[in-house]
């Protein structure tokens, strides 16, 4: 009776492995048609874990064509001031400070530990950097304006041109989708921040030169 009470537990142990594995050959198509609507599933911003690498390389190749773009118009020449003096410059502006003093490092290091949250950080400062170009421009926006309507007046006004437009929203596309729960590599990530790297040298000079007023 023992002997038969040692094999009804053991039996009760294997019954759910045996289970699951027998419903995974039954439903075997099921579980990879699943799996692949999955990975196509779209996050916000219109990408997909499928598109995400893809993305970053469009994004790559228009960070150079935003490099080489001719200067504003609107912008003066000068030189440029090194990075432990933007903050002050901003706050002699009345501006939003960085929290890291635009030093995209600072969010290279944390990607080492947090890659969604290092893109959260830099979500957060392509934002502020938009409402301070806005404010320099003297652009009309509000405390509710997303990124996607900021982009959009600062565009329409002529403070930023079609193909900054175009970079700022792809970054801030895939900043989302790491923010959104997409499993983001740390080469993924520097290459996001390296990307932004260009946005911010812009920045900086606007912030070096002055703005014009229209």
């Amino acid at each position: 009776m023992e002997i038969a009470n040692i094999i009804l537990e053991y039996l009760k142990v294997l019954i759910w492995p045996v289970t699951v594995f027998t419903l995974a050959i039954i439903f075997r198509k099921q579980v990879e048609n699943i799996l692949s609507r999955i990975k196509k599933a779209e996050l916000p911003g219109g990408i997909s874990i499928e598109t995400f690498p893809k993305q970053i390389e469009e994004a790559k190749v228009l960070s150079k064509i935003v490099k080489e773009e001719k200067q504003l118009p609107k912008m003066k020449e000068g030189p440029v001031l090194p990075l432990n003096e933007v903050n002050t410059k901003m706050l002699n502006l009345g501006l939003i400070p960085s929290s890291s003093g635009l030093n995209l490092s600072y969010y290279r290091i944390l990607a080492e530990k947090d890659t969604a949250l290092a893109l959260a950080g830099l979500r957060i400062e392509i934002e502020t950097m938009l409402r301070n170009v806005a404010k320099g421009f003297k652009v009309q926006i509000s405390k509710r304006d997303t990124i996607s309507i900021l982009v959009k007046k600062l565009l329409e006004n002529g403070a930023i041109t079609y193909h900054q437009a175009e970079l700022i929203t792809s970054v801030t596309q895939l900043s989302n989708a790491a923010v959104h729960g997409l499993n983001v590599t740390f080469s993924q990530a520097i290459d996001i921040l390296s990307i932004a790297d260009v946005l911010r040298d812009y920045y900086i000079s606007w912030l070096s030169w002055g703005f014009i007023d229209k």
